[in-house]
């Protein structure tokens, strides 16, 4: 006869065997302790420091230490102060009362009895599943909800995963067990739609290209051809409806310019503005995005720029101005990297043109580099000339268009040369131009001069002369003009 139970290895009572109670009692504390199993935890290495009589424990550890050293797997209780393991055998179960879980053994480990009854090759709910459709639903409606009880992360996805390319991954629509429209990726990468009227014949209705994202549409109709000035883009549809052109007004604060704009227009400005292009790999090629002054108040002062977006260049540049009032700037990108300004407002305006001369005049110019005084103002609306150095500060940078004029009488009967130009300093150059006048008495010689000139601003230009002899500057003019804005 066996000393104890085959399941619960409970002691039995021997024949003739004294103090019988003693086996008893123990019996039933065993009992006690493994019918409707609850362990207070599973996750301890060793015993707790305080145990109350009756507390029971899940060893999970591969080696638990102190009193529990060798008890690794066990159900492990504390009465009469010490701790007894009882090995399980496969089919007992374990409520863990910190995790609220039911625990099974299997044998060889303990598993989460929901995840071991998981476990299974088919599931079907309120039908049967069968070899093929391993999970089967009939359902009048099935809701999959992110999990917020966890809670989890607020996300929902349901992946439809498949061995190559050339297979199917995909959802068929069927009406009386009949297929009429499937969607995925069907015998390769590109995402479709196939629908049927027969649950035979499929045509593609829809394309979307895994390697390029470019939508087709093989069956529908096609739009009317755009008129030669339409860049917009749009899909195909039997309902072609023209849309204007997007347009955003901004009233003198940054904005960041969206794909969709076509037309920006900053419609107050009381300060500097700044607008930021997008990444011309987000917006249409040769589609044109033009930013407007509307209020009038665009200046040097208060500027617009137009800024790239991350490595991006404009005109090879990282941002491009408008200091008129009602100018524009035009731009075009390649697609990639590269913004062009293909269009801008003519910057010829007033506020850099100065207009000056002096008439009747005896200033003298000996052999030395002379600033040529003009005390007549003609125009100067934007306050560039300085009359009391006689030199004009350049308002913004940009190219300038400079022209000057110098009529002179000799000094002398034997004639001499002299020079013109308009510089930063008061030095030869090249150019600095000469000229000559007649050997003989009060003879007039008149030069004009002109040139383009790439100016900073706050650059100071000035009108000087030299003479290798003494002449007499008897009229001269000064206009110095911008003709082009720096990009």
């Amino acid at each position: 006869m066996p000393d104890v139970t085959p399941h619960l290895g409970l002691p039995l009572i021997a024949a003739g065997q004294a103090q019988k109670h003693v086996t008893h009692n123990e019996a039933l504390g065993q009992l006690d302790a493994l019918v409707h199993l609850a362990c207070i935890d599973r996750d301890l290495t060793a015993p707790p420091a305080s145990p109350a009589e009756g507390d029971r424990y899940l060893v999970a550890a591969a080696n638990p230490t102190g009193a529990w050293a060798g008890l690794a797997g066990q159900v492990v209780l504390y009465a009469d102060g010490i701790w007894t393991g009882l090995v399980p055998v496969a089919g007992w179960l374990a409520y863990v009362l910190d995790e609220r879980e039911l625990y099974v053994f299997d044998g060889q480990t303990w598993k989460i009895l929901r995840t071991a009854a998981a476990l299974t090759d088919r599931l079907g709910i309120n039908t049967q599943a069968d070899g093929t459709n391993r999970f089967a639903l009939k359902s009048n409606a099935a809701l999959f909800a992110w999990d917020d009880v966890t809670p989890g992360s607020g996300d929902m996805r349901i992946t439809v995963n498949k061995k190559q390319a050339a297979q199917d991954a995909g959802f068929v629509f069927q009406t009386g067990w009949s297929s009429r429209a499937l969607f995925g990726t069907l015998a390769g990468d590109d995402f479709v739609l196939k629908t049927s009227a027969d649950g035979a014949n499929f045509k593609t209705a829809l394309t979307a290209a895994a390697a390029t994202g470019v939508v087709s549409f093989p069956f529908s109709p096609t739009a009317p051809t755009p008129a030669a000035s339409d860049n917009s883009t749009r899909v195909a549809t039997t309902a072609y409806v023209d849309r204007g052109a997007a347009r955003t007004e901004v009233a003198g604060s940054s904005y960041a310019i969206l794909a969709a704009d076509r037309t920006v227009a900053v419609t107050a400005l009381k300060a500097p503005c700044s607008l930021t292009l997008p990444s011309p790999a987000a917006f249409p090629k040769g589609t044109t995005i033009t930013v407007v002054d509307e209020s009038g108040a665009c200046s040097a002062t208060n500027s617009i720029t137009v800024t790239r977006a991350g490595s991006a260049t404009i005109n090879g540049l990282a941002a491009a101005s408008i200091v008129t009032p009602y100018g524009y700037l035009a731009f075009q990108g390649d697609g990639a990297s590269k913004w062009t300004v293909v269009n801008r407002a003519p910057l010829l305006n007033r506020k850099t043109f100065t207009s000056v001369a002096v008439a009747n005049g005896s200033q003298k110019v000996a052999d030395s580099f002379t600033r040529i005084v003009l005390p007549d103002v003609q125009n100067d609306i934007g306050a560039n000339w300085d009359a009391t150095n006689n030199v004009y500060r350049v308002p913004r940078t940009g190219i300038y268009q400079i022209s000057a004029a110098l009529r002179v009488i000799d000094g002398t009967a034997a004639g001499t040369q002299y020079g013109l130009g308009v510089h930063t300093n008061e030095e030869d150059a090249l150019s600095f131009l000469w000229h000559a006048v007649g050997a003989s008495p009060s003879t007039r010689s008149a030069y004009p001069y002109s040139r383009l000139y790439a100016g900073r601003e706050g650059d100071l230009l000035r009108m000087i002369a030299y003479a290798g002899s003494s002449i007499t500057v008897v009229a001269a003019a000064l206009q110095i003009c911008l003709i082009a804005d720096a990009a």
